[in-house]
């Protein structure tokens, strides 16, 4: 008769989720080489605690990764949810650039566990993988996604999104008017509507920081 598996206390999975969060807000703000006592700090716990549940820093990265694309599949899921295979695309997107700007350590989180060190993160990596590439299958045969363009255009999208994070003054602005442009040239207009000349609330949010940010332009108020 084999023994039961002991299952851990209330405890230590409330000190592991602490130390998960803890790691997600100091990683955003400091980098993934951030040293391991300040998170252990923001988590209110000692550096023992923080060892005896992640002996090295892959094993915390792999544990906040799991998370992270957790969400991601819950996102994508809702995606395709959608009747319109470009409805659910953008919708993925959106979210996308969202979550890097909100939690700026994830692709680096993906880029420092890559393919081959850990099988759950592998797995759920590649599942979310086939996924966005059945949602753009799916809005290229609806005839709403550009044929000439590919999943590749859409991580160059990514990179330059994942820029945004750092050292900007309104990021969640300048990324919500990056999407606007990356979705415009992703997508099939055919004959293009007319344009209307009513500048969107994207670029008036950016006209009173990006001038300066990029030109050294004054800051426009209000």
């Amino acid at each position: 008769m084999s023994a039961s598996p002991v299952r851990p206390r209330k405890d230590q999975v409330r000190n592991r989720a602490a130390l998960i969060g803890a790691a997600k807000e100091v990683f955003a703000e400091r980098g993934l080489d951030a040293p391991f006592d300040a998170i252990a700090r923001r988590a209110g716990l000692s550096n023992a605690s923080l060892y005896r549940h992640f002996p090295e820093r892959e094993d915390l990265l792999v544990e906040l990764l799991l998370a992270n694309l957790g969400r991601a599949g819950a996102a994508l899921v809702e995606a395709r949810r959608l009747d319109d295979g470009w409805a659910g695309f953008a919708h993925y997107l959106g979210w996308l650039f969202a979550e890097q700007i909100d939690n700026p350590a994830y692709l680096g989180a993906l880029r420092a566990v890559p393919a081959g060190r850990s099988v759950p993160v592998d797995r759920l990596r590649d599942r979310l993988l086939v996924e966005l590439e059945e949602l753009i299958a799916a809005a290229k045969e609806q005839g709403r996604f550009r044929r000439d363009r590919w999943i590749e255009d859409v991580f160059l999208y990514l990179a330059l999104n994942e820029k945004l994070a750092h050292g900007h003054a309104d990021p969640h602005s300048a990324s919500r008017r990056f999407l606007e442009l990356a979705l415009s040239a992703l997508e099939e207009h055919g004959e293009r509507a007319a344009r209307s000349d009513a500048e969107p609330a994207t670029v008036l949010a950016l006209r009173r920081t990006l001038g300066s940010e990029v030109a050294g332009l004054p800051v426009v108020d209000g």
